[in-house]
């Protein structure tokens, strides 16, 4: 009991004692700087991955169609956006912007905003890899890379196409 009061006042003593503050630390915290932006890598211009790619898939474990729409710039900038079906509504997923590479077979996608707002580029879910499994001028085939990846298979489109 005498050592329960005894830290009692010591944690009571060292709340009422102001400890003295660095130099550094009295200064006001300047402001916070935002994140740096993520700078994307121009891609070859006659990428074969290069343009508007459409496609629509049945996740694992979703009761609808994922419909999305990829738009790949030769700057090495990409738009991502999804929507999902289900019977006969339409849902928007995800509005995402980022970076795009494509290198030995396989195409990478990092997203840096979602929804026009910065997101945590250290995260995995803001980095999506498929290898590319077939390619001509007007259809993709990539396999997601990571454990039992899904096959997708992708439409390239006019570029001013827009999600239905």
């Amino acid at each position: 009991m005498l050592s329960g009061i005894v830290a009692a006042t010591l944690v009571l003593t060292g709340c009422a004692v102001k400890k003295p503050e660095s130099a550094a630390a009295a200064k006001p915290a300047a402001a916070e700087q935002p994140p740096k932006p993520v700078a994307c890598t121009p891609v070859a211009g006659d990428s074969p991955l290069v343009g508007t790619w459409y496609a629509v898939s049945t996740p694992r474990g979703v009761a609808g169609n994922l419909q999305t729409l990829t738009v790949l710039s030769p700057d090495g900038r990409m738009t991502y956006q999804t929507q999902l079906k289900i019977g006969k509504k339409t849902r928007p997923a995800l509005s995402e912007a980022g970076c795009w590479t494509y290198a030995d077979g396989v195409y990478t996608m990092q997203t840096t905003t979602s929804y026009g707002e910065p997101v945590d580029i250290g995260d995995p879910i803001y980095r999506n890899r498929y290898q590319v499994e077939k390619l001509d001028g007007k259809r993709a085939q990539l396999r997601e890379l990571k454990p039992n990846g899904q096959m997708i298979t992708a439409t390239r489109m006019a570029a001013n196409y827009r999600l239905p």
